[in-house]
């Protein structure tokens, strides 16, 4: 047993005798051997409650990571490697242990999609385009790079660009990774390149029957949508108890024969001038509307099923919270939305409550909270555990709150770019013709990051807001909005390109969490709307 480990024992020892009584786990410990290898998993488990392990052991990792790890559980000791100051995670056991650190001896732990590397070419590939300009990943990505990566890996869908110097290469299920791994690089820039299946999921809530993942042809795409909000119906004004941050806001499609609805969380309040507005997450509408329309896709009509996205969500869906229709969309900040994720930039639509009654209670918890911008938004990847969830910590109202509204530690692991690939199927140019101001358009960031305790399950999330301090967009310091919780995806647990069907669908609902991800916040909205 190493110094460090025994001295971690000996302050849980002394810490379990000032309070007097002994945790369960404590007492187990004690009756355990000092010997690694006749403990448990389970007893592993329970020595393992915090976000952070063996936190003051950092000065041993600039000698080498060989007597931290052997100071690790035997369980996970070799599901982690480390290399330039962080730590990757590939876990052998799908299930055990259930969650990881964050970190381990100070140094970050990244779970990333499980991947093969170097990927298995039948000749030898190409040289690093960027041997002379290697790429930090933890710093902002330039627009320059963005480009260059998609340029090169041609036909992919986006990437993770991981703090552990992995560029994980989205791929659609057709991409012919056996001739990409013998004629693109398996560096880039320094990092390791790898091709993953692209499984990303929402986070919403959905009901017991979920919208098919199928799609007509990008080229059949219908009109832009430039003017999509006409003026409808009022919503039924609020009567039940009034609402607040992080309860469930729903949309339901409208006359539909399935009554299907999609939850996820309330935001924020925002308002501009004096009118109030909810922030929810834009794949909860566009879900609960292609679900109305999977029928006529059914027999046949398959495009007026994405058409519906094209005209005025109000004629589709109503927005409910509390058993009551609340509200209508007042804009959105993905007019380019599709199936998920293509077309999202924000995942961000303004709902204008029905009532100022219902929602007068939908405060943020701090009084001086603004929008983080952009400098600090890349500057996250630099500095462990510095974002938070932002939600109620009422013990009464924990029935109705996030898991996480108990003190949650957040890490930020990279950043995931994403290809709007409606906008580049349907321009006339390629994509190496488009000058940086359309690049900009094409592109959408979220930031990636894991959270301890884990939602459980990673479902029913999505609009939780996230911030961290830093410089806000007004230019003072203090606590800023990082973005809104979106998507999760998941390790996968086993990445085969000949698997699909069943066989994939169990793997990676089997999978643990890799990571989540939030996108950034809209320059209007940042620019226009008070946090409330």
């Amino acid at each position: 047993m190493t110094t460090w480990w025994a001295e971690r024992k000996a302050r849980k020892k002394e810490e379990d005798e000032k309070n007097g009584t002994p945790s369960k786990a404590s007492a187990s410990r004690a009756e355990s051997s000092n010997s690694y290898g006749e403990r448990t998993t389970n007893q592993w488990i329970e020595e393992l409650p915090e976000a952070h392990f063996l936190p003051d052991c950092k000065h041993a990792l600039d000698t080498g990571s060989t007597l931290v790890q052997d100071s690790l559980p035997k369980s996970w000791r070799w599901d982690v490697e480390y290399q330039t100051g962080c730590w990757t995670c590939t876990p052998l056991e799908i299930e055990t242990p259930e969650q990881f650190p964050l970190t381990i001896a100070g140094a970050p732990v990244v779970l990333p999609v499980e991947y093969q590397w170097p990927p298995m070419g039948g000749v030898n590939p190409p040289p690093d385009p960027r041997p002379s300009a290697p790429i930090d990943c933890k710093a902002a990505v330039p627009l320059e790079v963005v480009r260059d990566i998609f340029l090169t890996f041609e036909g992919s869908l986006g990437f993770y660009l991981l703090i552990n110097g992995l560029l994980q290469v989205i791929v659609p299920e057709d991409f012919d990774t056996a001739w990409a791994s013998s004629h693109l690089p398996h560096k880039y820039g320094g990092l390791k390149v790898c091709f993953i299946s692209q499984t990303m999921e929402a986070t919403m809530l959905p009901s017991t029957t979920e919208t098919t993942k199928t799609k007509p042809p990008l080229a059949s795409q219908g009109p832009s949508l430039s003017n999509l909000f006409r003026p409808s119906r009022s919503a039924t004004a609020f009567s039940g108890p009034t609402l607040r941050l992080n309860d469930y806001i729903e949309a339901r499609p409208k006359a539909n024969h399935r009554k299907e609805k999609y939850s996820g969380r309330i935001g924020l309040k925002v308002t501009k001038g004096s009118d109030p507005c909810l922030i929810m997450s834009t794949h909860i509408i566009t879900e609960a509307i292609l679900a109305k329309s999977h029928r006529s896709a059914i027999f046949g009509r398959g495009r007026d099923r994405f058409e519906k996205l094209d005209i005025d969500w109000n004629e589709h869906v109503e927005v409910w919270a509390g058993n009551e229709k609340i509200g209508t969309v007042a804009k959105t900040f993905d007019e380019e939305a599709d199936i998920y994720p293509n077309g999202f930039h924000h995942d961000v639509t303004l709902i204008k409550p029905a009532s100022a009654a219902s929602v007068k209670d939908i405060l943020s918890p701090m009084a001086d909270l603004g929008w983080l911008n952009r400098k600090s938004w890349n500057s996250l990847r630099q500095h462990p555990s510095t974002v938070k969830i932002l939600g109620p910590t009422e013990v009464h109202r924990s029935a109705k709150s996030i898991k996480c509204s108990r003190p949650s530690e957040i890490l930020v692991v990279g950043e995931g770019i994403f290809l709007n690939q409606t906008a580049a199927a349907g321009n006339s140019k390629s994509l190496k013709d488009h000058d940086m101001s359309i690049w900009k358009t094409l592109i959408s960031r979220a930031v990636l990051y894991r959270v301890y305790p884990d939602f459980d399950p990673p479902s029913g999330y999505s609009g939780v807001a996230l911030y961290a301090d830093g410089t806000r967009e007004d230019g003072t310091p203090g606590p800023g909005i990082v973005g809104f919780q979106s998507f999760v995806q998941r390790s996968g647990h086993v990445q085969n390109f000949n698997m699909e069907g069943p066989a994939l669908d169990r793997r990676l609902q089997l999978g643990r969490v890799a990571f989540y991800g939030a996108f950034e916040v809209p320059e209007e909205l940042k620019r226009e709307y008070t946090i409330v």
